[in-house]
């Protein structure tokens, strides 16, 4: 069945300068699940794969996208910032 997607283009010559429904749905599972690695899990992908989407986010704006909170006894973690969470409810 045919579908309509949108992908935002902030650099033409660079293929890491994108938006679209791939990375928002990274933001969105990492939103529900607090983890990079579960989030990219449920996508089909890598723990590397997904770190660089995410990397590759905070290089297209000015504020950071997410958060990351580092292991201990709690356990590491992911969060999107504000700007993330804007991000996403204004995409779609």
């Amino acid at each position: 069945m045919p579908h309509l997607s949108i992908r935002i283009d902030f650099d033409p010559a660079g293929p890491d300068r994108q938006l679209g429904p791939g990375k928002i749905g990274l933001l969105e599972h990492i939103a529900e699940t607090g983890s990079i690695s579960a989030a990219g899990r449920a996508m089909g992908m890598s723990y590397r794969r997904a770190w660089l989407l995410i990397d590759s986010l905070n290089g297209c704006f000015r504020e950071k996208v997410i958060e990351t909170r580092h292991g201990g006894p709690q356990g590491g973690g992911a969060a999107l910032t504000p700007f993330g969470q804007w991000l996403v409810e204004q995409f779609r």
